[in-house]
């Protein structure tokens, strides 16, 4: 499929031709951001590159509502004026990162969507690589200083769907992270017990995390 083909059928707006584009990074501090960006595998067309694509593309998504996209963006009005006004802003710039990660969350969601029913519909598995602080609860209420892991590990059914259904429905972050936690769980101390113990892993700090499915 070509990337370039009817440019202009989801974003509703002309193609961009800048040659800034999307950072190639694909993992995240979040559960969400790391799942948005394990879907960026999945798209069969290029989101917006430069800065002000971006915003043309986010403000067609609020109805053309620019305090809309300034809430969503959690900056003030006047700061979304300056950044639509100014002829660059630095790739690293905070208010440059979180326009990625809008246009991130909201690119092509039937193509994900699509992605995520045929991940479902064979068997359900997802790759996860993280490097986080960990922190331990016994069956019997003790627990542990968290601890820094570097892991890469098979999420199996349910999880994955857990995951998806949540990230469809636009669930918070923390709502996010127990799916995630309850995951570890099973693959730390549950996978092939007949029944689940009182034994539990949760993400305290997260370094880096990223999806591969």
């Amino acid at each position: 499929m070509s990337a370039l083909t009817n440019s202009t059928a989801e974003t509703g707006h002309p193609r961009d031709e800048s040659p800034l584009e999307l950072t190639l990074r694909l993992s995240a501090d979040t559960v969400q951001e790391a799942l948005d960006r394990a879907d960026s595998r999945h798209w069969t067309r290029k989101p917006p590159r430069s800065i002000h694509a971006r915003l043309a593309y986010l403000l067609s998504q609020t109805r053309q509502d620019a305090t809309t996209l300034a809430n969503l963006l959690q900056v003030t009005s006047a700061e979304l004026d300056a950044l639509r006004a100014s002829p660059q802003t630095p790739a690293g710039d905070p208010l440059h990162q979180a326009v990625e990660r809008e246009v991130l969350r909201r690119w092509q969601p039937r193509v994900r969507r699509r992605a995520h029913a045929a991940i479902i519909a064979n068997n359900g598995q997802m790759m996860l690589s993280f490097r986080a602080w960990l922190g331990f609860t016994a069956a019997a209420g003790s627990s542990d200083d968290p601890r820094l892991r570097f892991l890469t590990l098979s999420l199996q059914s349910p999880y994955p769907h857990h995951l998806f259904t949540a990230q469809h429905r636009n669930a918070p972050e923390p709502e996010l992270r127990a799916i995630l936690n309850n995951a570890l769980s099973a693959c730390y101390f549950h996978r092939n017990r007949p029944t689940p113990t009182g034994e539990t892993v949760s993400l305290e700090r997260i370094d880096y995390l990223e999806f591969h499915y």
